[in-house]
């Protein structure tokens, strides 16, 4: 009995052993393919940069937020000045009094100026601000976004190893997977204000600068030169 319950143990040990396994192996050939690419932005970067490049960064929209409650504490100010010119004429006579003569004439004129300011303050805005809503929509575009950019990098990543698994064979065909394939690359530009061309460009840079420089304790051997050659046919 104890046999028996040992060998079930072991077989299924061995069982969820190779479903972990099994795995592994088709794993590291994934890996290796995917390698192929590690030279180009992470999905991630290219949501931030995404986020960045239109200005709607969750501390840009909490902000917004913020400064749109905080609105209702400045007053509103007007500021009104008026300016009046009068002149007129006026002609007195005394028929009482007066002399032989014609009536006196007077002319008057008036100059009238005045300043005038008001502040006023809606604070029923800090219960409730409208423009709030506004800013909340913000999260919606930030969104949209994000998932724009995730389904075309890896609407691009499965053509790029659709192409490189199963290379097209036609010229119609590699044309068409090329031009398909940059124009993922222009919408993720252009989403992203040209930097996922950059970032690739930079990293093909760096990886290459890397690739030149000797390792520590590596030793370099020059080319040998035509001088060289014909010593070594001399000996």
């Amino acid at each position: 009995m104890m046999q028996a319950r040992a060998l079930f143990i072991s077989v299924t040990l061995a069982a969820v052993g190779s479903l972990f396994v099994a795995p592994a192996y088709a794993d590291r050939e994934v890996d290796e393919v995917l390698k192929k690419f590690e030279h180009e932005p992470k999905i991630r970067e290219v949501q931030v940069a995404a986020i960045k490049y239109y200005n709607v960064s969750p501390s840009k929209i909490a902000s917004l937020r913020s400064r749109t409650r905080s609105k209702a504490l400045i007053p509103g100010l007007s500021i009104g000045f008026t300016n009046s010119l009068s002149s007129f004429n006026r002609s007195v006579d005394d028929i009482i009094f007066r002399e032989v003569g014609i009536a006196r004439f007077e002319e008057q004129k008036a100059d009238f100026m005045g300043f005038s300011a008001s502040a006023s303050w809606s604070l029923d805005r800090l219960v409730f601000n409208a423009e709030e809503l506004d800013v909340m929509s913000l999260i919606g575009i930030q969104d949209g976004l994000q998932r724009e950019v995730t389904a075309l990098y890896y609407v691009r990543r499965r053509l790029q190893i659709e192409m490189l698994l199963n290379p097209p064979k036609t010229l119609a065909s590699r044309l068409s997977g090329r031009l398909r394939l940059e124009e993922l690359t222009g919408l993720l530009d252009a989403y992203t204000g040209g930097y996922f061309s950059r970032k690739i460009t930079n990293n093909l840079k760096r990886k290459r600068t890397s690739r030149a420089k000797p390792r520590l304790g590596q030793t370099i051997h020059a080319a040998p030169t035509e001088s060289d050659e014909l010593k070594m046919r001399l000996r």
